[in-house]
């Protein structure tokens, strides 16, 4: 590998976005050209002027020559190097006074501003990707560009055509799952008498969403949350997800049932669909009794249990868990009641929060129960930043966590 091609790669892994990366490229081939201009091709048939620069600094460019336009690809010099072999073209001074005369206004501007910066060649580099033009590197030199320099040149090209499709493909990887996630993990609901909150921190950069979930919305019984974590975190957990997530959402609303009912008949649908879907899940139901008392009922499939907050004291809700979702759909569930009054909180979260490996349980288990005495004080929102910023951070799993509380009456 090249000591230019070498840096290149370098700049381009390093930059923290792609117009910077190719920032950073322009600058750096300036030590094979007199001037160099990056271009990015944007839907629908849009060009972007990323960066300019000579030897001397940023380039002062003719009126016009950065603007966004449309039909990119069928005006200008654009046409010509898609044709072009290697995606590649080299013009001369005399092509370029040429075409600085021809009847196409957006050539003629693009080989005037050429020849203004004093080009007798101009090399006209495609930044292609599985045969898409993604962009386009520009390069002006007063004198004749060497074979070798064009060879080093095509594999920079080759190069970073290549971090511009990965870049896009990761783009529209998080415009999806950003998509995913406004469906699937939506703001709680304003129910009176209670405070929510809720968060979820996603396991890998750039994913918005995976296996875990939580949920709360009101029923004509009563108000349902849950939280739940189908097995993996990437796209595929998050379709599976999905699937649960929505089927819950019906069933919970479709009739008046126990939590134990309404997660057994989940695992009964589930296994007659083929979701093939495997999951734990807490989910409990509030209603409201006489002077500002909730009960709650919940039922746990295998998952950790809630967190109860009381007169400044946290526990867990300890129980023995059933099994969790997508094992047998015939196994028995169980319901567990408490009475719920002002004052008091219940945290809901997924194992994320507390399972690190190399790390007991048992003592994340104690940081997570200290955290919640310590901010449980402050309201659902700021307990549920802090026990995010205090737990996830080690965290290689994806976390949901819901945290309700019983309001206290305003005095009259």
């Amino acid at each position: 590998m090249s000591d230019l091609l070498a840096d290149v790669v370098r700049l381009t892994t390093s930059s923290t976005s792609v117009d910077a990366a190719l920032d950073r490229v322009v600058k750096r081939l300036l030590t094979h050209a007199d001037w160099v201009i990056a271009d990015r091709l944007e839907e629908p048939d849009l060009i972007v002027r990323v960066a300019a620069h000579g030897t001397d600094g940023p380039l002062r460019l003719p009126e016009g020559s950065a603007a966004r336009r449309s039909s990119a690809g069928s005006v200008g010099l654009l046409p010509s190097l898609l044709q072009a072999p290697h995606r590649m073209l080299l013009l001369e001074a005399s092509t370029l006074r040429e075409l600085a005369s021809s009847d196409d206004p957006h050539s003629a501007r693009q080989a005037a501003g050429a020849l203004s910066l004093g080009a007798n060649q101009v090399l006209v580099l495609g930044l292609v990707s599985r045969d898409v033009l993604l962009g386009v590197l520009s390069l002006g030199r007063a004198t004749a560009f060497a074979d070798d320099d064009l060879a080093e040149l095509a594999d920079v090209a080759a190069h970073v055509g290549l971090c511009l499709d990965v870049a896009r493909v990761l783009a529209v990887q998080r415009a999806v799952a950003t998509a995913m996630q406004t469906s699937l993990l939506p703001p709680v609901p304003a129910v009176e008498g209670l405070r929510l909150a809720a968060r979820y921190s996603p396991a890998s950069p750039g994913l918005e969403v995976g296996g875990d979930w939580y949920d709360a919305f009101r029923t004509d019984a009563g108000l349902v949350v849950v939280v739940g974590d189908a097995s993996g975190h990437d796209i595929a957990a998050a379709a599976r997800m999905a699937d649960l997530r929505n089927l819950l959402r019906a069933y919970a609303v479709d009739r008046d049932e126990t939590p134990a009912a309404l997660v057994s008949r989940l695992d009964r649908s589930a296994a007659v669909l083929g979701l093939d879907a495997t999951a734990t899940c807490v989910l409990a139901r509030l209603r409201e009794l006489a002077d500002s008392q909730w009960s709650m009922s919940w039922t746990s499939a295998g998952h950790p249990p809630p967190v109860l907050l009381r007169d400044g004291r946290a526990a867990f809700l300890e129980t023995v868990p059933d099994l969790m979702l997508g094992v047998e759909a015939s196994t028995p569930r169980t319901d567990h009641e408490l009475e719920l009054g002002p004052g008091d909180a219940v945290v809901f979260y997924s194992d994320g929060l507390v399972e690190v490996r190399g790390t007991s349980l048992q003592e994340r288990l104690e940081v997570l129960r200290t955290h919640v005495e310590e901010y449980g004080g402050g309201g659902p929102e700021v307990l549920a930043e802090r026990l995010l910023a205090g737990l996830a951070g080690t965290s290689t799993d994806d976390i949901a966590l819901l945290v309700l509380e019983i309001a206290t009456p305003a005095t009259p």
